[in-house]
């Protein structure tokens, strides 16, 4: 006795339907000369599986009846609009179970026939396999394959996965099969461009047999169109162009945010310049007299500045200046702005601030910069401080006149020291 095992996947959910299709068979397939018995299976852990199991008294009655205008009606019993997976369809992978009442489900059926099942994918022409190891090397090929990934042994072409496959989908299978855990449910595009006239995208399946992969795919599965190829070659092209794009949009952003630094910032101190302080100045005027707050003034100007340059030089002049900047952006609010004057003079704007609290204000920086030691500055570092506060009215230059004046008075009274302006227009 001779069974013949075929296996079909039923799409769009019609199971029930084609059991009852091919349980209805024997009514035309009874009368074949050498017919037994059939029996529908399905995979047990997945339905949409079946396996149509027939015996015959020999070999040569199946092919006849395979052959026959009966065979050909029986496909007529098939659920309208039901389509069928050809990669499943009429795959004999057995002609020799002994025991056919022990076979339940797909596993059982195709138990013991791993031999027939390799010899045959190794001559098949309709189903190409790959087996890989974990670093992509290919191991074998079957025949269908070799038309597809062509190897050339002299120039060790084709030893390797990765000497067929373009774009992204290398970095993608690379991790699949170096996973021995991974996931292989649902298929894999591969982008094929090496050693074709013509390239290809194809659709493949991964299988896990020990330590290496199986890559199995069917000709039906393919997309081999030079339209298919051009589009992937311009979405590539478009792609580096968007990151180009995008990288070089970044680089102008940061150029520009560099200017504009640079524009409003004292490029040896790091503190606001001029123009800085002019806008900023002028908003605070504003918000003080909308919320009717305070808005003082310190002004700041390192002693005998003059004498360190002409002793110790420019560059330690230089330290200096950037040592004292240090001091006078330390615990300042974020609205609050210390700005470079001019020379070795400075200015610290500080809004919602009394003429008082600006005071003690300028004593802390006093006596930090009196603290600060520069190396190219052997001697210590003083700088006197002018506090006033903003008036109704003012201009910025009338305002900086009156800091301007308490400064000289502490200049006068010594150095190193502060002095306070009496709230009085200039």
């Amino acid at each position: 006795m001779v069974t013949v095992i075929s296996r079909f996947r039923v799409r769009n959910g019609l199971e029930a339907e084609v059991r009852r299709a091919f349980l209805n068979r024997p009514r035309l397939v009874e009368k074949a000369a050498g017919f037994r018995d059939l029996d529908v299976l399905t995979d047990a852990t997945d339905p949409s599986v079946f396996l149509l199991v027939t015996r015959w008294t020999d070999a040569e009655s199946f092919r006849t009846w395979h052959r026959s205008e009966a065979h050909h009606q029986s496909h007529q019993l098939i659920p309208q609009g039901l389509k069928l997976d050809p990669s499943f369809t009429s795959l004999t992978v057995a002609d020799s179970i002994e025991d056919p009442g022990g076979v339940q489900n797909l596993s059982d059926a195709l138990e013991g026939q791993a031999t027939a099942v390799s010899n045959w994918l190794l001559e098949s022409d309709a189903v190409f396999a790959l087996l890989l190891a974990a670093d992509g090397t290919i191991r074998a090929r079957n025949r269908a394959s070799r038309r597809i990934f062509a190897s050339d042994p002299a120039k060790n072409f084709g030893a390797s996965i990765w000497d067929y496959l373009v774009c992204s989908d290398a970095q993608r299978l690379r991790e699949r099969l170096s996973d021995a855990a991974a996931s292989y449910d649902g298929c894999v595009l591969l982008n094929l461009a090496h050693g074709r006239q013509n390239p290809m995208t194809l659709e493949v399946g991964l299988v896990r047999c020990g330590d290496a992969t199986l890559l199995l795919g069917a000709h039906e599965h393919r997309y081999d169109s030079g339209f298919q190829t051009e589009i992937l070659e311009l979405t590539n092209e478009l792609s580096v162009m968007m990151r180009e794009s995008e990288r070089r949009n970044r680089e102008l952003v940061e150029a520009n945010q560099t200017i504009a630094r640079l524009a409003r910032t004292d490029t040896l101190t790091g503190l606001a310049n001029r123009r800085t302080l002019d806008e900023a100045f002028q908003r605070e005027i504003a918000r003080a007299q909308r919320q009717r707050q305070s808005l003082s003034l310190i002004m700041a100007d390192l002693d005998r500045f003059k004498s360190i340059n002409d002793q110790y030089g420019h560059v330690a002049g230089d330290q200096v200046l950037v040592s004292a900047a240090a001091v006078l952006k330390q615990d300042l609010r974020p609205f609050d702005l210390a700005a470079r004057y001019g020379g070795e003079e400075f200015l610290v704007l500080l809004p919602e601030t009394s003429t008082a609290d600006a005071v003690s204000i300028a004593e802390r920086i006093r006596t930090q910069v009196a603290e600060t030691a520069v190396a190219a500055c052997p001697r210590p570092i003083t700088i006197s401080l002018g506090v006033t506060s903003w008036m109704a009215g003012e201009t910025l230059e009338q305002t900086v006149a009156r800091a301007d004046a308490a400064l000289y008075e502490a200049k006068n009274s010594g150095r190193n020291c502060v002095r306070a302006a009496c709230n009085t227009p200039a």
